[in-house]
Protein backbone atom coordinates (compact mmCIF):
# COMPACT_ATOMS: atom_id res chain seq x y z
CA UNK A 1 0.00 0.00 0.00
CA UNK A 2 1.43 3.35 -1.01
CA UNK A 3 2.02 5.86 1.77
CA UNK A 4 0.14 9.12 1.48
CA UNK A 5 -0.66 11.99 3.78
CA UNK A 6 -4.35 12.37 4.57
CA UNK A 7 -5.45 16.04 4.48
CA UNK A 8 -6.13 17.41 7.92
CA UNK A 9 -4.69 14.41 9.73
CA UNK A 10 -2.12 16.55 11.56
CA UNK A 11 -4.92 18.30 13.40
CA UNK A 12 -6.62 15.13 14.66
CA UNK A 13 -3.90 13.82 16.98
CA UNK A 14 -3.26 15.11 20.50
CA UNK A 15 0.06 16.59 21.55
CA UNK A 16 2.38 14.89 24.02
CA UNK A 17 1.79 14.46 27.72
CA UNK A 18 3.46 17.13 27.76
CA UNK A 19 6.95 18.15 28.62
CA UNK A 20 9.09 18.71 25.55
CA UNK A 21 12.20 20.90 25.57
CA UNK A 22 14.00 21.32 22.26
CA UNK A 23 17.54 20.07 21.80
CA UNK A 24 17.14 16.85 23.80
CA UNK A 25 16.67 13.12 23.38
CA UNK A 26 13.24 11.71 24.24
CA UNK A 27 11.90 8.27 25.03
CA UNK A 28 8.39 8.38 23.59
CA UNK A 29 5.78 5.77 24.53
CA UNK A 30 2.21 5.31 23.31
CA UNK A 31 -0.33 2.51 23.73
CA UNK A 32 -3.13 1.42 21.46
CA UNK A 33 -6.60 2.35 22.70
CA UNK A 34 -7.70 0.33 25.74
CA UNK A 35 -4.46 -1.68 25.34
CA UNK A 36 -6.03 -3.48 22.39
CA UNK A 37 -3.65 -5.52 20.22
CA UNK A 38 -4.06 -3.36 17.13
CA UNK A 39 -0.42 -4.03 16.16
CA UNK A 40 -0.76 -7.78 16.60
CA UNK A 41 0.06 -8.73 13.02
CA UNK A 42 3.36 -8.24 11.23
CA UNK A 43 1.59 -6.37 8.43
CA UNK A 44 0.47 -3.64 10.84
CA UNK A 45 3.87 -3.33 12.52
CA UNK A 46 5.40 -3.00 9.05
CA UNK A 47 2.91 -0.26 8.16
CA UNK A 48 3.83 1.60 11.33
CA UNK A 49 7.52 1.46 10.45
CA UNK A 50 6.78 2.68 6.91
CA UNK A 51 4.93 5.70 8.27
CA UNK A 52 7.79 6.28 10.69
CA UNK A 53 10.32 6.23 7.85
CA UNK A 54 8.18 8.68 5.88
CA UNK A 55 7.89 11.03 8.87
CA UNK A 56 11.62 10.99 9.52
CA UNK A 57 12.24 12.07 5.94
CA UNK A 58 9.84 14.98 6.36
CA UNK A 59 10.75 16.36 9.79
CA UNK A 60 14.15 17.19 11.39
CA UNK A 61 14.08 14.35 13.90
CA UNK A 62 16.65 11.57 14.41
CA UNK A 63 15.51 8.12 15.47
CA UNK A 64 18.04 6.45 17.79
CA UNK A 65 16.06 3.37 18.82
CA UNK A 66 12.55 1.89 18.70
CA UNK A 67 10.35 -1.09 19.43
CA UNK A 68 6.94 -1.74 17.90
CA UNK A 69 5.06 -4.30 20.01
CA UNK A 70 1.59 -5.76 19.59
CA UNK A 71 -0.18 -2.98 21.51
CA UNK A 72 2.25 -0.10 22.03
CA UNK A 73 5.35 1.59 20.63
CA UNK A 74 8.63 2.89 22.03
CA UNK A 75 10.66 5.52 20.15
CA UNK A 76 13.98 7.09 21.16
CA UNK A 77 14.15 10.41 19.32
CA UNK A 78 16.48 13.39 19.17
CA UNK A 79 15.28 16.76 17.90
CA UNK A 80 16.35 20.37 18.21
CA UNK A 81 12.75 21.56 18.56
CA UNK A 82 9.74 20.22 20.41
CA UNK A 83 7.57 21.12 17.41
CA UNK A 84 9.47 18.62 15.25
CA UNK A 85 8.70 15.78 17.68
CA UNK A 86 5.02 16.74 17.81
CA UNK A 87 4.82 17.02 14.02
CA UNK A 88 6.42 13.60 13.56
CA UNK A 89 4.11 11.91 16.04
CA UNK A 90 1.01 13.56 14.62
CA UNK A 91 1.87 12.44 11.09
CA UNK A 92 2.95 8.89 11.93
CA UNK A 93 0.28 8.01 14.46
CA UNK A 94 -2.55 9.93 12.82
CA UNK A 95 -1.84 8.37 9.43
CA UNK A 96 -1.44 4.90 10.94
CA UNK A 97 -4.76 5.21 12.76
CA UNK A 98 -6.69 6.38 9.70
CA UNK A 99 -5.09 3.78 7.43
CA UNK A 100 -5.91 0.96 9.85
CA UNK A 101 -9.50 2.06 10.40
CA UNK A 102 -10.14 2.44 6.68
CA UNK A 103 -8.61 -0.94 5.88
CA UNK A 104 -10.48 -2.74 8.67
CA UNK A 105 -13.74 -0.82 8.38
CA UNK A 106 -13.23 0.18 11.99
CA UNK A 107 -14.43 3.23 13.93
CA UNK A 108 -13.15 4.79 17.10
CA UNK A 109 -9.84 5.76 18.66
CA UNK A 110 -6.72 3.86 17.70
CA UNK A 111 -4.35 5.33 20.31
CA UNK A 112 -4.83 5.66 24.08
CA UNK A 113 -5.02 9.41 24.66
CA UNK A 114 -1.75 11.30 24.63
CA UNK A 115 1.68 9.83 24.13
CA UNK A 116 4.29 10.35 26.85
CA UNK A 117 7.82 11.68 26.39
CA UNK A 118 10.66 11.34 28.91
CA UNK A 119 13.78 13.44 28.27
CA UNK A 120 16.95 11.31 28.44
CA UNK A 121 20.43 12.53 29.32
CA UNK A 122 23.35 11.54 27.09
CA UNK A 123 26.03 8.96 27.83
CA UNK A 124 25.21 6.00 30.07
CA UNK A 125 21.60 7.08 30.52
CA UNK A 126 21.01 6.78 26.78
CA UNK A 127 22.80 3.40 26.76
CA UNK A 128 20.45 2.12 29.45
CA UNK A 129 17.35 3.55 27.78
CA UNK A 130 18.19 1.92 24.44
CA UNK A 131 18.70 -1.41 26.18
CA UNK A 132 15.39 -1.05 28.01
CA UNK A 133 13.59 -0.44 24.70
CA UNK A 134 15.30 -3.27 22.83
CA UNK A 135 14.55 -5.77 25.61
CA UNK A 136 10.84 -4.97 25.64
CA UNK A 137 9.68 -8.16 23.95
CA UNK A 138 12.13 -10.25 25.99
CA UNK A 139 10.48 -8.91 29.16
CA UNK A 140 7.11 -9.76 27.62
CA UNK A 141 8.24 -13.36 27.10
CA UNK A 142 7.75 -13.25 23.32
CA UNK A 143 11.40 -13.78 22.38
CA UNK A 144 14.56 -14.85 24.17
CA UNK A 145 16.83 -12.24 22.58
CA UNK A 146 16.14 -8.83 20.98
CA UNK A 147 17.70 -10.03 17.72
CA UNK A 148 14.67 -12.33 17.35
CA UNK A 149 12.18 -9.43 17.25
CA UNK A 150 12.22 -7.85 13.81
CA UNK A 151 10.44 -4.67 14.86
CA UNK A 152 13.01 -3.16 17.21
CA UNK A 153 16.20 -1.21 16.66
CA UNK A 154 18.60 -3.90 17.87
CA UNK A 155 18.86 -5.71 14.55
CA UNK A 156 19.67 -2.50 12.69
CA UNK A 157 22.14 -1.31 15.34
CA UNK A 158 24.01 -4.62 15.13
CA UNK A 159 24.09 -4.65 11.31
CA UNK A 160 21.54 -7.49 11.00
CA UNK A 161 19.05 -5.30 9.14
CA UNK A 162 20.45 -3.35 6.19
CA UNK A 163 17.41 -2.52 4.02
CA UNK A 164 14.91 0.25 4.75
CA UNK A 165 16.89 1.42 7.76
CA UNK A 166 15.44 4.15 9.97
CA UNK A 167 18.07 4.81 12.67
CA UNK A 168 20.47 7.77 12.66
CA UNK A 169 23.62 6.03 13.90
CA UNK A 170 25.78 9.14 13.47
CA UNK A 171 23.57 11.08 15.86
CA UNK A 172 23.48 8.12 18.23
CA UNK A 173 27.28 7.89 18.39
CA UNK A 174 27.42 11.62 19.07
CA UNK A 175 24.94 11.33 21.94
CA UNK A 176 26.64 8.40 23.64
CA UNK A 177 30.04 10.08 23.61
CA UNK A 178 31.77 9.27 20.33
CA UNK A 179 33.58 6.23 18.98
CA UNK A 180 32.92 4.33 15.78
CA UNK A 181 30.03 2.03 14.94
CA UNK A 182 31.96 -1.23 15.34
CA UNK A 183 33.12 -0.19 18.80
CA UNK A 184 29.56 0.72 19.70
CA UNK A 185 28.24 -2.64 18.50
CA UNK A 186 30.74 -4.55 20.59
CA UNK A 187 29.97 -2.52 23.73
CA UNK A 188 26.22 -2.53 23.21
CA UNK A 189 26.08 -6.29 22.61
CA UNK A 190 27.93 -6.79 25.91
CA UNK A 191 25.58 -4.31 27.62
CA UNK A 192 22.54 -6.27 26.46
CA UNK A 193 24.03 -9.68 27.28
CA UNK A 194 24.83 -8.51 30.81
CA UNK A 195 21.19 -7.63 31.43
CA UNK A 196 19.99 -10.88 29.87
CA UNK A 197 22.28 -12.83 32.18
CA UNK A 198 20.99 -10.93 35.20
CA UNK A 199 17.29 -11.25 34.33
CA UNK A 200 14.95 -8.90 32.45
CA UNK A 201 11.69 -9.31 34.37
CA UNK A 202 11.91 -6.10 36.36
CA UNK A 203 10.14 -3.15 34.80
CA UNK A 204 12.07 0.14 34.98
CA UNK A 205 9.51 2.88 35.52
CA UNK A 206 12.05 5.68 35.21
CA UNK A 207 11.88 5.45 31.42
CA UNK A 208 8.08 5.71 31.15
CA UNK A 209 6.82 7.51 34.25
CA UNK A 210 9.05 10.56 34.56
CA UNK A 211 9.72 13.86 32.82
CA UNK A 212 13.51 13.47 32.67
CA UNK A 213 16.25 10.97 33.57
CA UNK A 214 19.97 11.69 33.94
CA UNK A 215 22.60 13.49 35.96
CA UNK A 216 21.38 15.79 38.73
CA UNK A 217 22.57 18.82 36.72
CA UNK A 218 20.55 17.64 33.73
CA UNK A 219 17.26 17.13 35.55
CA UNK A 220 17.70 20.36 37.54
CA UNK A 221 18.15 22.29 34.31
CA UNK A 222 14.98 20.73 32.87
CA UNK A 223 13.16 21.54 36.12
CA UNK A 224 14.21 25.19 35.87
CA UNK A 225 13.02 25.34 32.28
CA UNK A 226 9.63 23.98 33.36
CA UNK A 227 9.57 26.03 36.55
CA UNK A 228 6.07 27.36 35.95
CA UNK A 229 4.67 23.80 36.20
CA UNK A 230 3.42 22.57 39.57
CA UNK A 231 4.46 19.53 41.60
CA UNK A 232 7.81 18.82 40.00
CA UNK A 233 10.31 16.88 42.11
CA UNK A 234 14.00 16.08 41.51
CA UNK A 235 14.87 12.72 43.11
CA UNK A 236 17.78 10.29 43.12
CA UNK A 237 16.53 6.75 42.52
CA UNK A 238 18.88 5.21 45.07
CA UNK A 239 21.46 7.01 47.24
CA UNK A 240 24.74 7.15 45.35
CA UNK A 241 23.33 5.70 42.12
CA UNK A 242 23.88 8.89 40.14
CA UNK A 243 20.55 8.34 38.37
CA UNK A 244 18.24 11.29 38.98
CA UNK A 245 14.67 11.75 37.80
CA UNK A 246 12.26 14.63 37.42
CA UNK A 247 8.70 13.66 38.23
CA UNK A 248 5.27 15.22 38.35
CA UNK A 249 2.43 14.60 40.79
CA UNK A 250 0.47 12.18 38.58
CA UNK A 251 1.91 9.26 36.62
CA UNK A 252 1.29 9.86 32.89
CA UNK A 253 1.98 6.35 31.55
CA UNK A 254 1.89 2.90 33.05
Amino acid sequence: MRLRTVPGILHSMPRANRYLVGGHTYHVTHRCHDRTFLLKFAKDRNYYRKWLRAGLKRFPVSLLGYCVTSNHVHLVLHAESDEAVSDLMQLVEGSMAQQYNLRKGRRGAYWEGRYHATMIDSGRYLWDCLRYVDLNMVRAGKVRHPSEWEWCGYRELMGLRQRFCVLDTDRLLEQIGGGDLEEFRSRYEAHVEKRLAGGTDQREGRWTETIAVGRVEFVQEISKHLGHRRELAVEEEEPGSGCWTLKEGSVPYS
